[in-house]
């Protein structure tokens, strides 16, 4: 019961990271489109949603896994600049088509970046760390 309701969170955790990238490739594209001028960053909101939702989850898991449930936590953080960014760029590159023209694996090209997670092989490295950590907990401190 317990790896269910862990594959669970992680399908969950991943769908979220997918939507959050798809809706901010809409939003980027077509504010990119947009002529009216906007000086509110958005950038502020979108990181008070997943600090919300973050902690939701580290709730619900401490409720289900007790203090372990931060380290699953901390897991699924590194999880989820992999499924965003690149749901992000290829959601970009299918808008635009000559913007992140390498899809999944491009890179941010207008932002300074937020964590030291923006380069796709860093990507790439935090979900597998993320992954095989969970994989470790399960294994050594959930039975």
């Amino acid at each position: 019961m317990i790896l269910l309701t862990l594959i669970l969170i992680n399908l969950i955790w991943t769908f979220y990271s997918v939507t959050e990238g798809s809706r901010e490739g809409f939003y980027w594209h077509y504010e990119n489109l947009s002529k009216r001028v906007c000086d509110f960053d958005v950038n502020k909101i979108y990181n008070i949603q997943r600090f919300i939702v973050w902690n939701l989850f580290t709730l619900l898991m401490y409720l289900i896994f007790g203090r372990i449930s931060f380290f699953i936590t901390i897991c699924l953080f590194l999880q989820f600049s992999y499924f965003h960014n690149g749901t992000y760029y290829y959601t970009r590159n299918k808008l635009g088509g000559k913007i992140y023209e390498k899809g999944w694996k491009d890179e941010s090209k207008t932002f300074p970046p937020f964590t030291p997670l923006m380069k796709y092989s860093k990507r790439t490295s935090a979900m597998i760390i993320g992954i095989i950590s969970q994989v470790i907990i399960y294994l050594f401190l959930l039975n």
